[in-house]
Parts: C-alpha cells; structure tokens; sequence
C-alpha cells in the first residue's frame, strides 16, 4: 500500500522511506532512490491512513462532507510555482497561519518537495520555473532536487540548463547534475 515501502508490518514503520517523515522532518536531500516512488506529495501523505482497515467506517463517512470552503479559497497560496519561488514574508503571511507549527527554518524543505512533484510530473511546462528557481536559491538540497527534477523531465532546454549550472556549482550538486545529465534524454 505504501508507494516507497515504509510499511512493515501490523503497526510497524520505517520513518527513513515514509513520505509524510520525508516532507516533515527530513534533514537532508531526499535519497534518489525514494523520489520517484514520492510521486507529487509536497507535504505529508496520507496513503496508509487511507489504505488502514480501522479508517474505513470514517472515511466513509467523510466521502459525504461538503467541500470545505475555506480550503478552497486558500488553495492558490499553495499552488506549485507560488512555494517554488516562495520568501520569507510570503511564507509568514500565506503558509504559516494555516501551518503554524513549521518555522521559516523550513522554506528549504518547500522548495525541495515541490522541485521533486514538478520533476514527478514529466510536465516539460515546469522546466523553466525549475531553472528559475536553480539560479535564485542558493541551498544545496533544494539546488540538488532541482537538478534532479530538471533531469527527470528532461528535453533540450532542461538539458542545456543543467550544463550550464554544472561549473562553479558545490560539490554536491554537482554530483546531482551528473547524475541528472546521465538520467535526462536532452
């Protein structure tokens, strides 16, 4: 049931593949071999919450609520391109109200989530918010997931972008570059 095979067993989880503990709490750049897998979750996954015996009655029940209006209305501060190229003040005056528990310590983690949904998404239409956002971050774990996205996607534009960003880049997207060129069909 669990897209990266965090379950293990009745009532048994391993955090380090668990989708929901990436995009919350990961410290570093999620592991290559968990991206694809985390599909076009930017935050949290509710997957063995919806796959869970015990839910089904409330689930169930939840398939009749109405939509939610206030969820709707703020549901373009959390578009894809608006977290990619989110500041500080953005994230203090449209994410932490309705999230108030995650610290602007934690804008990094956005970014790098949403790099890894647009790069799931094969949608050569994020390409040039993915170069954008290459050139206008400077964290390494969000550079990284860039690159890997960009590669991920793949084409001409993202291909040459990724040349491009290879010299002067730190070690470790560097790294993810390559790894990226190799993977991309430019």
């Amino acid at each position: 049931a669990c897209p990266t095979g965090a379950l293990k067993g009745p009532r048994k989880i391993d955090p380090r593949k668990c989708i929901s503990y990436l995009t919350y709490f990961g410290d570093g750049i999620t592991p290559r071999e968990l991206r694809e897998p985390m599909g076009m979750w930017v935050y949290g996954c509710d997957h063995c919450q919806n796959v869970c015996p015990r839910n089904a009655p409330w689930l169930a029940k939840a398939k009749g609520l109405p939509v939610n209006e206030k969820v709707s209305a703020m549901q373009e501060d959390f578009n894809l391109h608006r977290l990619l190229h989110m500041d500080t003040l953005y994230f203090t005056d449209r994410i932490w109200p309705h999230m108030f528990y995650m610290s602007d310590a934690d804008i990094w983690r956005w970014k790098m989530n949403v790099a890894r949904s647009m790069g799931n998404s094969l949608d050569e239409a994020y390409v040039s918010e993915l170069i954008a956002a290459f050139r206008e971050n400077s964290d390494e774990r969000v550079l990284g997931m860039v690159a890997w996205a960009l590669g991920r996607i793949g084409g001409s534009k993202a291909h040459t972008a990724l040349s491009e960003f290879l010299p002067g880049s730190p070690a470790v997207v560097q790294e993810e570059i390559r790894c990226a060129l190799e993977e991309s069909v430019g």
